[in-house]
């Protein structure tokens, strides 16, 4: 029982890192392939940039995915991006309104923070919606490693297999001498 968790725990661990990475890099293209955040109905947004503080924002949000659970992941995408110090109570928020979605959210969550901030908040907002939704460690553990261990990675279709993108470099000589 104990080495069955602490090898579920050190497998989460080895997935939250790996995935932490692979959301960054995911979220530098998908920033500069995105032209417009999601199209949220311009209620929920005002919800989301008026709240004031981190109790409002959470409550905001756990309002707005109850109402609408198949924006969720837009919802939770444009709360972080507003308050990226709170994505994990964001994230905890709308869980616990939509637990089903739960795997989701918390991607969704860790891949809207800024550059360099998953690596230290990935392990928060997991723990956060592990706990606002109990029952949730294996969908969520699945997501995670899922996102890290994808050949493909969570932008693009390009696995690492086939022909190289770039052909080698190889001297050829110039006719125009």
């Amino acid at each position: 029982m104990g080495l069955s968790r602490a090898l579920r725990g050190l497998g989460v661990g080895v997935g939250l890192l790996l995935s932490a990475s692979i959301a960054e890099a995911a979220s530098v293209q998908v920033a500069q392939n995105a032209p417009a955040p999601p199209a949220l109905p311009p209620a929920i947004v005002q919800s989301i940039t008026q709240a004031g503080d981190t109790a409002s924002l959470e409550a905001a949000v756990k309002a707005a995915v109850a109402a609408n659970p198949n924006l969720a992941v837009d919802i939770v995408t444009v709360a972080v991006g507003q308050r990226p110090t709170d994505a994990a109570g964001i994230a905890a928020a709308a869980a616990s309104a939509d637990p089903t979605d739960a795997a989701a959210i918390t991607v969704a969550a860790i891949a809207a923070l800024p550059p360099g901030q998953q690596e230290n908040d990935a392990p928060l907002i997991v723990a956060a919606v592990e706990q606002a939704v109990p029952g949730s460690t294996d969908q969520v553990t699945t997501a995670i490693t899922a996102l890290a261990f994808s050949p493909v990675g969570p932008v693009g279709t390009r696995g690492n297999e086939g022909a190289p993108l770039v052909a080698p470099h190889t001297d050829v000589q110039s006719s125009l001498h």
